[in-house]
């Protein structure tokens, strides 16, 4: 069986995915408790409310606690994912102890980050989708900086703003195409799930899709990250020499220990 191609290197779009599933195929279980400890709040409480279908304001107004949940849900799992699959991509010692852990240190960061950028999404789709699209560029590895290089909120916004300077293109282009293929086997289970039974279990198959396939996406966009800090900082050099000088803990992917 030929080698997982997970090198840090420029990566093409495709190549990013690619080595984003050989990621998750090596480290799928991990990924997959992170992400269902992370998005058990959401889930549950989805479950409990997939029976409510919000009509009136009041209703409406009523059911955005579940919205604000998911949302908060979603990220904080995208925040494990990006932790413990940075480790796994770097070769690192990784745990999920460990990762639980550092992420909820960085809890107020992400929280502030999510508002943030929120409010500026919002504000941008008023402008219609080019502007939102360039602010979604612009900040597409906040998350994974706050968790992984440690940053405030507003210090990691500014920094993948800088890391976007010359590949925003091919950062929305890596993200069409991970969103693209995310959202064509989400339509597919949510179809079969619609035909077999009702809003009950669209919901528990909608939300074992998001543990099971989500962390491929949050770890493709961990590896986009990688991909542009080597294209705008040349990560590659400095990993290299930083491994020539201290052995890590354990082999590159998709190697073996000796």
């Amino acid at each position: 069986m030929p080698m997982l191609d997970t090198n840090l290197r420029a990566r093409s779009a495709s190549e990013i995915v690619d080595a984003a599933f050989a990621l998750y195929k090596q480290h799928a279980l991990q990924l997959i408790v992170l992400t269902a400890i992370a998005m058990s709040p959401s889930i549950i409480y989805s479950v409990l409310m997939s029976g409510v279908q919000p009509q009136t304001l009041d209703e409406i107004i009523a059911y955005l606690p579940v919205l604000a949940i998911a949302i908060v849900s979603q990220t904080l799992a995208g925040a494990v994912v990006a932790r413990i699959a940075s480790d796994f991509y770097l070769g690192h010692r990784a745990d999920i102890a460990t990762t639980v852990r550092d992420v909820a240190t960085r809890a107020l960061s992400i929280l502030g980050a999510i508002i943030m950028l929120s409010v500026l999404g919002g504000i941008a789709a008023m402008f219609l989708l080019l502007p939102a699209l360039w602010v979604v560029s612009l900040f597409y590895a906040t998350i994974p900086i706050i968790v992984i290089e440690k940053k405030g909120a507003f210090a990691a916004m500014a920094r993948s703003a800088r890391l976007s300077k010359g590949n925003k293109g091919h950062i929305l282009g890596t993200l069409a195409l991970v969103l693209g293929i995310f959202m064509v086997l989400s339509i597919g289970l949510t179809l079969a799930a619609t035909a077999i039974g009702g809003t009950t279990l669209q919901v528990i198959v909608s939300s074992l899709f998001a543990v099971v396939v989500g962390p491929v996406v949050n770890v493709a966009l961990m590896v986009l990250y990688y991909d542009t800090r080597i294209r705008v900082d040349g990560f590659d050099v400095e990993h290299m020499a930083q491994s020539l000088s201290t052995p890590p803990l354990t082999a590159p992917m998709g190697g073996s220990v000796a």
